[in-house]
């Protein structure tokens, strides 16, 4: 009997992750993080294989390593035998390998968690009432366990006509929806005092909409959505979309992997937008349900109904992909847009490469009527597995895992979310689909043709000083993570003016060495560029430079109170640090006491 014929190998590889251990003799051992392979290697082959953790031929990888790093060019042959080496070593991990752990079998998904959709709004109105009238076209609303109007609304004029909104809605719905106002979120949250009286300073920093007066509460609505969906998989909309998916303009086949990059496409105008769009046969809703609390085994196969393949992973990054396999779950869902981008300026198109960057090039307005238009397509042209989640105007989350809470107020709480989701499941996944929400908000968003180029100021993220701290590193529990998080909130509270400042600048310095890497890269792509966009790469990445080299201020950032001096703001960061830190350690009881309070809230 001959043996049923092998694939031929893809001839993929990428570095894989490796402890970095310098030695007393100048050399560094290399030791896989996953296996028993380690090497001894001189400290510039270490450093020059962190560029390698892209999927690649050895071949490509020896062109890359000659090209990028000065010292190595003209030296294929013996950049190719260190590859060899590595590869020998079991330091190169191929596609081949990746794909066993993402295809092992898996069973089928039986009793899923029940789904609730959540709509968050303050004082639009007129959004609110455009997007029910798009729900009652296009949803099949009976399928979900609850809808609920999470409506955050100031102005009681507005937050009335939310409810008589809300009451229309229900005439004619399959599914009734819930008003949650004011009214409703500050019974809930005496509720949960009563029930955790412990926790009381903690809900309140979390939910207390009278707590945080005079801040925008993003992520406050955005808590109550996770508090009444525990259990559950929460669907969460923004009030300014409508309920329609939409195929994404330039769909491709297959599934990428480990990318955060979305591309884009760019219209004059909404209305020439959504003219050429073609619907899907489900609603986002619906769509965001098919994979939300799937496994990664699971969801691969109902996306595309067969393995994944090893090709499909070329220019994938073995930085994320080491830690999945098929038993990876599926914790939040997002999609693309089509309008508005929802980002507050959009000098992000200045960076725009490959298949974009071609789009850009075809657009009839130019770079400038681009820059000035917000009127895009912005999503994957197929389904994205990445590690973090970012921003998405309807996003799914799989409550019936153990999900961090939203910092209450202010604008990255997204980011900072899915900062926390992936250091308690570094193993989860997020799956961005390849279709996408027309995101057409109501009010005029100011547009700006010729943006200033980058100062390389007021960069922070704390999103980013959390992922620095992550542990990855599987069978650690969830809960403790979690109780890892409120430690190092309550250490930023307790840590002094000089160590946040030191702090802060160093995580400024590393944002601005990376921003100063990617104009480096864009300039030297020997990319042909209209002047105005060469030199706006030019002089930004001549401003970062400078900005390398003098201190970072904490008044460079935008959104803080300029009546305020550094040491007040200091304080005000400690005080929050502290709150959230508490807030994350009373999450779980907070969480458990939501869970029975909720349910009877549904049909109100």
């Amino acid at each position: 009997m001959s043996n049923p014929q092998q694939s031929p190998s893809s001839g993929l590889y990428a570095f894989t992750e490796c402890e970095v251990v310098p030695v007393l003799n100048g050399a560094v051992l290399l030791i896989d993080k996953f296996s028993d392979a380690q090497i001894m290697v001189a400290p510039p082959v270490a450093q020059s294989m962190q560029t390698c953790r892209t999927f690649r031929t050895l071949d490509e990888h020896a062109r890359h390593l000659t090209s990028t790093v000065p010292e190595l060019a003209g030296q294929t042959s013996d950049v190719m035998n260190v590859l060899g080496m590595l590869k020998e070593a079991g330091l190169m991990v191929s596609a081949e390998s990746v794909c066993e752990r993402l295809n092992a079998p898996v069973p089928p998904p039986v009793d899923m968690p029940p789904t609730r959709g959540f709509i968050i709004t303050c004082d639009r109105p007129e959004a609110v009432e455009r997007l029910l009238e798009s729900m009652l076209r296009a949803s099949n609303l009976s399928r979900h366990d609850a809808l609920f109007l999470i409506d955050d609304s100031r102005d009681v004029a507005n937050a009335e006509r939310n409810r008589e909104a809300v009451h229309k809605f229900n005439l004619t719905s399959p599914r009734d929806l819930t008003y949650f106002g004011a009214a409703q979120a500050s019974q809930f949250m005496a509720q949960l005092i009563d029930a955790e009286p412990g926790a009381e300073d903690a809900i309140r920093f979390l939910i207390d909409r009278e707590r945080w007066s005079d801040d925008k509460t993003y992520g406050l609505a955005r808590n109550l959505c996770l508090l009444l969906s525990v259990g559950c998989r929460a669907i969460v909309m923004d009030d300014d979309v409508l309920c329609n998916a939409l195929l994404p303009p330039h769909q491709k086949p297959g599934i990428e992997f480990g990318t955060a990059e979305r591309e884009a496409d760019f219209y004059a105008n909404h209305q020439e937008a959504l003219a050429g769009a073609t619907a899907t046969d489900f609603d986002p809703l619906s769509g965001h349900a098919q994979c939300l609390g799937l496994n990664m085994g699971q969801a691969t196969q109902k996306l595309q109904g067969r393995p994944v393949e090893a090709a499909e992973l070329a220019g994938a990054s073995s930085s994320y992909l080491r830690f999945w396999d098929a038993q990876s779950p599926v914790l939040v869902t997002q999609c693309g847009t089509l309008g508005d981008p929802g980002t507050p300026n959009t000098d992000w198109i200045y960076f725009a490469q490959g298949d974009t960057a071609r789009h850009l090039a075809a657009f009839a307005g130019g770079l400038e009527g681009a820059l000035a238009s917000r009127s895009y397509w912005l999503g994957h042209p197929r389904p994205s597995f990445t590690k973090m989640a970012v921003m998405s105007q309807t996003t799914g989350l799989d409550n019936s895992q153990l999900l961090p809470p939203y910092f209450p107020v202010y604008r990255g709480e997204d980011y900072l979310f899915g900062a926390m989701t992936e250091h308690m499941h570094p193993q989860g996944t997020t799956l961005s689909y390849d279709w996408c929400v027309p995101h057409l908000p109501l009010e005029t968003r100011a547009s700006d043709a010729q943006p200033e180029p980058k100062t390389g100021k007021g960069l922070f993220n704390m999103g980013k000083y959390v992922t620095d701290h992550t542990v990855y590193q599987a069978g650690i529990d969830a809960g403790v993570r979690l109780q890892g998080l409120a430690n190092m909130a309550e250490q930023l509270s307790q840590t002094d003016d000089r160590g946040l400042l030191t702090l802060f600048r160093r995580e400024v310095a590393e944002l601005q060495g990376l921003e100063q890497y990617k104009l480096g890269a864009l300039l030297a792509d020997g990319s042909i560029r209209p002047p105005a966009w060469q030199g706006w790469l030019q002089e930004s990445a001549e401003n970062l430079n400078q900005a390398l080299q003098t201190p970072a201020q904490i008044q460079d950032m935008s959104n803080l109170p300029r009546d305020q001096d550094d040491a007040q703001l200091l304080a005000q960061f400690r005080t929050h640090a502290a709150g959230f830190g508490q807030a994350l350690a009373c999450w779980v009881a907070v969480r458990e006491a939501a869970s029975a309070i909720s349910a009877g809230y549904q049909g109100r």
